[in-house]
């Protein structure tokens, strides 16, 4: 499955990015911002639909017109693209087409735009989009593999050339005719200059499409391709199939006792299917054109796999896959390295075996592959049998009634995240002290040249990594923050990583800790670690727990307990959104906002403003960490 790759990307982010334990208040409240965000675009796709010239189009897309116009028309097409290969798993070489950064940037724009008004579409005609799962929010190659889960025949087709086939006059035919958008001839015209690759051929010729590699170019191939999903639905519908389409990947399932003529016929006795002539008819009315090459029928009785998720009775990846990952996650555990072996195809066409020393990124991704899988079946199936609506996670479960799957991760995340860190760690009691720290070193890390790196002609760049929470976190390494998890991670630490091994001084996890009451259980487990007796206050700059593990506590304020919000001038604790007055409490109420909002919608937003410096001490506590562990013996 050609797509795998960037769906795999998309995916870890989508799981490593996702706000764990968000109360309720909050996410009413971040509703309310995102809506009124939503409604912005909104009003971008009536001042599209309006625009009849540049400085139109460029308020629609919330650009300036000046700029818009030096990409389209100062910049060569011979430069706005950069042009490589890269080889396809089953032979052969497939041409990526990078747009440069500015066109770049005003394509995700498009994209955005774009992808609002599609979903405006789908709503005003009351249409729930079960069709096409590619490149779509809340859609993934799980979404689209589940409609054909335990199915006695999976018929799979694949379109030639998908981007190639939709060219500049079928970009601009589209958005100057369709009816939901029958944009101005001159704005349909600047669309499809902004998302279209002119080329020159060897011989000359010059043709123009999408680019595999623009931003742009999923959610465009989506709306020219819906008319394509309509067909087919309607063949698989009178036919008793299911079909879906994810990119250029189309399916078609059935539990009939003989698979419907009117998709596809049986090539004589033989084993081979090809698609009917009807099927084929449709698909070139459309526009498109089947790639015979990849047709293929798969039987109950044999493994059937729907963009590389096996559908047979559950989804699951195969077993092959998941027996390699976990080798090389052992590997990497107990040796440090880990080296990855697959085959391809040569330019003769035979398959030849490749090895190469692996690198943790892509040992990650396949994990959170495997990971999103497992679970999004388990998720299936806790949805059958109960009726209680989630958030579409599951919680936390003990180590021992983790799968084999799950517990492999864990590890891999454990020791590429603490045992060896690429970076010092800091480690907060939530995303939002995250956000205030590198805010703060934004503004007054010149102060701390222990926290960056220097190198010649280069800027200074932070040596410290911030750990993220997630769902992911919450789940497998018992993470959301706050300072339950905190002492129970500090008391555990020994022990989780007691079954690695490294070569070599291995770089610091420091945990930034707030000095309250609810920090008092964190200082006693640490005392009782590191034998101090009498206990500690957290009055120290640092403390050294074992190993590579380093807590600061914050500076004690004057007015008792102390926590990282009170480090900010009043003006800003003060700063109301939409009436609303902040609250530094878990629990507030109707008429207050949370820490969330007050990092995304006041810290963040207004950084250049804020007077940071009261945070130096806190910055100062964890440059002493960082200093400590550097001068230790390797």
């Amino acid at each position: 499955m050609e797509v795998l790759l960037d769906w795999i990307a998309r995916c870890t982010r989508s799981v490593m990015g996702r706000n764990g334990g968000m109360p309720e208040s909050i996410r009413r409240t971040h509703l309310i911002i995102n809506i009124h965000s939503e409604g912005m675009v909104n009003r971008r796709f009536d001042l599209l639909k309006k625009a009849a010239s540049v400085t139109e189009l460029a308020s629609a897309l919330d650009y300036s017109p000046n700029g818009l116009s030096y990409i389209l028309f100062v910049i060569k097409d011979e430069h706005k693209y950069t042009n490589f290969e890269i080889p396809k798993r089953s032979g052969g070489m497939r041409e990526i087409n990078a747009p440069v950064p500015e066109l770049q940037r005003l394509q995700s724009a498009l994209a955005k735009v774009l992808e609002s008004c599609s979903r405006d579409i789908d709503d005003a005609h009351g249409i729930v989009n079960t069709l096409s799962h590619g490149f779509r929010p809340g859609h993934s190659i799980l979404t689209n593999a589940a409609r054909h889960r335990r199915s006695r025949y999976v018929f799979n087709i694949d379109l030639s050339d998908f981007f190639g086939t939709i060219n500049f006059g079928r970009v601009l035919g589209f958005f100057q005719k369709n009816k939901d958008f029958n944009l101005h001839p001159k704005t349909a015209r600047l669309i499809a200059q902004i998302a279209c690759h002119r080329k020159i051929l060897p011989n000359s010729e010059k043709r123009t499409f999408l680019p595999q590699g623009s931003p742009s170019s999923p959610v465009i191939s989506n709306l020219i391709a819906h008319i394509l999903d309509v067909r087919m639905v309607q063949i698989a519908a009178r036919a008793g199939c299911h079909y879906t389409r994810y990119a250029d990947d189309l399916t078609f399932s059935s539990n009939h006792i003989n698979f419907p003529n009117a998709i596809a016929q049986r090539v004589n006795e033989t084993t081979q299917w090809v698609a009917s002539r009807n099927l084929i008819r449709e698909i070139r009315r459309c526009g498109f054109e089947l790639n015979a090459n990849k047709t293929r029928m798969q039987y109950k009785e044999f493994r059937q796999d729907v963009t590389g998720i096996i559908v047979n009775t559950k989804l699951n990846v195969r077993a092959e896959y998941a027996r390699k990952a976990r080798a090389m996650v052992h590997s990497l555990i107990t040796k440090g390295e880990f080296w990855c072996h697959w085959k391809v195809r040569d330019k003769k066409g035979q398959w030849v075996e490749k090895k190469e020393k692996g690198v943790e990124a892509s040992l990650r991704g396949a994990l959170s592959h495997i990971d999103s899988v497992r679970h999004f079946e388990k998720l299936r199936v806790s949805r059958e049998a109960s009726s209680n609506s989630d958030d579409g996670w599951l919680p936390r479960v003990d180590f021992k009634s983790m799968d084999a799957h799950a517990r492999v991760y864990r590890q891999f995340l454990l020791y590429t995240q603490f045992y060896r860190p690429a970076a010092p760690l800091v480690l907060c009691e939530g995303k939002t002290d995250n956000v205030y720290l590198r805010c703060a070193l934004r503004q007054i890390g010149q102060n701390f040249p222990n926290l960056f790196l220097k190198e010649d002609n280069k800027p200074p760049k932070l040596k410290l990594k911030f750990f993220n929470y997630s769902k992911t976190s919450d789940r497998l390494l018992y993470l959301r923050g706050g300072g339950g998890d905190m002492k129970n991670f500090v008391a555990n630490y020994s022990a989780a990583m007691s079954k690695f091994s490294h070569q070599g001084k291995r770089r610091p996890v420091i945990l930034v800790v707030d000095n309250d009451k609810a920090s008092s259980s964190i200082f006693s487990t640490i005392a009782s670690l590191t034998g101090v007796k009498g206990g500690i206050n957290g009055s120290e700059s640092y403390y050294h727990v074992i190993d590579n593990l380093y807590v600061v506590a914050l500076p004690k304020l004057p007015h008792g307990d102390t926590t990282i919000e009170q480090f900010f001038p009043k003006e800003v604790l003060e700063i109301e959104l939409g009436g609303k007055k902040f609250s530094g409490e878990d629990k507030f109420g109707p008429n207050q906002y949370g820490k969330h909002l007050f990092a995304e919608y006041v810290v963040k937003k207004r950084q250049a403003s804020i007077d940071f410096s009261s945070f130096g001490p806190i910055l100062q506590r964890i440059s002493d960490a960082l200093a400590a562990h550097d001068a230790k013996p390797s």
